[in-house]
């Protein structure tokens, strides 16, 4: 029997990265989505079996049609992250790109779909809600109004988590249109760790995707309030592969999965990282100076995810701020050198 043959989207990504080696160390062939000069880069330099890429250059408009071919799943993974686009342009990407994807697969007779969504599609984008000692679970929402967002454009999270709500309810949407699709969103707190061996580093800050936290930490800059929770990027590319496996999921709703190691805040991580690497203490924002917190930390209900999709246990949050820091000193090494 051959393999099954699984498109991931934006896999040039952080998350998409780890969900093709997973899918590899599974033994599903994998072929990636890659836009512009990228494209060309991966086809002449990643060599490995089992994975190839097709160049799609715009998830909004792009025809899939080429990248569909023989595919039995696909793991949509492409969005941009929060500042990296304007308000209109991130919408459409999320909203738009999505429904784009999962479109042309429903088309194309692909039945099992997988898609990126976010902790923020739990709750308000303000935020606020992960200080009010919450229990976060998959039955929740955020609520979106026009009106607020219009009046916070300019706030790149609150932005950001209002694309996602609006993502994932468009898709759930579709899929209730569409009952013979298997659809499941895995829902991730922040991903931190190591880049995937297989793709290319990063090659600048802007572009290093949620580690960035993780480099504000090392460069002296008071660690920002949220988000608060923290899984290794490794577990969220083992989540998605592990629902897509796990699909047709039971009918009980949601199919939707949280992941997330810890409720772990960027103070805690400055605080552990100064005790495990001391030599890295000269480049954090001194401790006694952190501001509190604005009220009693939320969390993440990762109930299901154990339950259904498997996760005995997730990997330890401060083994996740070792591998991410370990990354960022590498980045900047090659940085310096211009070794990418």
């Amino acid at each position: 029997m051959s393999k099954q043959l699984i498109l991931v989207t934006g896999i040039s990504g952080f998350i998409g990265g780890h969900v093709a080696e997973e899918l590899l160390k599974h033994g599903f062939r994998v072929r990636g989505t890659v836009r512009g000069a990228k494209y060309h880069t991966f086809v002449n330099t990643v060599k490995r079996p089992d994975l190839e890429f097709v160049e799609v250059d715009d998830v909004v408009t792009g025809d899939f049609t080429k990248a569909l071919e023989g595919v039995e799943g696909v793991i949509h993974t492409a969005c941009p992250l929060p500042g990296k686009k304007n308000l209109e342009e991130l919408l459409s990407i999320a909203v738009q790109g999505t429904l784009n994807v999962v479109r042309q697969a429903q088309q194309a007779g692909v039945k099992k779909i997988v898609v990126t969504s976010s902790f923020g599609a739990l709750l308000s984008p303000t935020h606020m809600p992960a200080f009010h000692g919450i229990n976060f679970t998959e039955n929740m929402w955020g609520e979106v109004d026009d009106q607020e967002l219009e009046k916070n454009k300019d706030e790149k999270y609150y932005v950001y988590f209002t694309a996602k709500i609006k993502a994932e309810r468009a898709l759930w949407a579709f899929a209730s249109e569409h009952p013979e699709l298997e659809v499941a969103t895995i829902l991730p707190g922040c991903a931190i760790g190591p880049y995937a061996q297989t793709f290319p580093l990063p090659a600048n800050s802007d572009t290093m995707a949620t580690n960035d936290f993780v480099l504000l930490v090392l460069s002296k800059q008071e660690p920002p309030f949220a988000p608060n929770w923290m899984v290794d990027v490794r577990d969220v590319g083992k989540a998605h592969v592990l629902a897509l496996e796990k699909l047709p999921l039971p009918s009980e709703d949601p199919k939707r999965f949280t992941v997330n190691s810890a409720t772990y805040t960027w103070g805690a991580a400055a605080a552990y990282i100064k005790e495990s690497r001391p030599e890295l203490a000269d480049r954090l924002f001194p401790l006694e100076d952190i501001k509190p917190l604005p009220g009693v930390l939320s969390t993440l209900d990762t109930t299901r995810a154990k339950e259904i999709l498997g996760f005995d246990e997730f990997i330890p949050v401060e083994k996740a701020l070792d591998e991410a820091v370990n990354a960022v000193l590498e980045l900047e090494k090659r940085w310096s050198s211009n070794d990418i």
